[in-house]
């Protein structure tokens, strides 16, 4: 009983530990972050440092380009950038980043 007792500590530690991993916002990382076993939840965590640290509604269409580079998919006025995994989901995670007259009216995060 005292062994299972803990294992059962132990993965919630882990669990608990993954659960509040952080990563500051790094637009050179960001723009050059290729998706690989090693980095499949890099963009996920540094998109909550970004959307704490920058105001990116009311920023121009280019400055979003500035500071994420090109989007993963684009539309008229949408920009997809793939985000990984995130810790909740087996599904890749999108941020969507909605313009009207090329200025940053709406950001939405899908984790699958």
């Amino acid at each position: 009983m005292n062994s299972f007792k803990i294992f059962s500590f132990i993965v919630i530690l882990l669990f608990a530990v993954s659960c509040s991993e952080k990563k500051d916002f790094n637009s050179i990382e960001w723009k050059n972050w290729v998706e690989s076993e090693a980095t499949l939840h890099t963009r996920w965590l540094m998109h909550k440092d970004l959307l704490k640290k920058y105001e990116l509604k009311g920023i121009s269409k280019d400055s979003i380009l500035n500071l994420l580079g090109e989007p993963n998919k684009q539309y008229s006025d949408e920009f997809y950038y793939n985000l990984g995994y995130s810790n909740r989901s087996v599904d890749s995670a999108t941020m969507i980043i909605t313009f009207e007259n090329d200025t940053v009216i709406d950001i939405k995060v899908s984790d699958g």
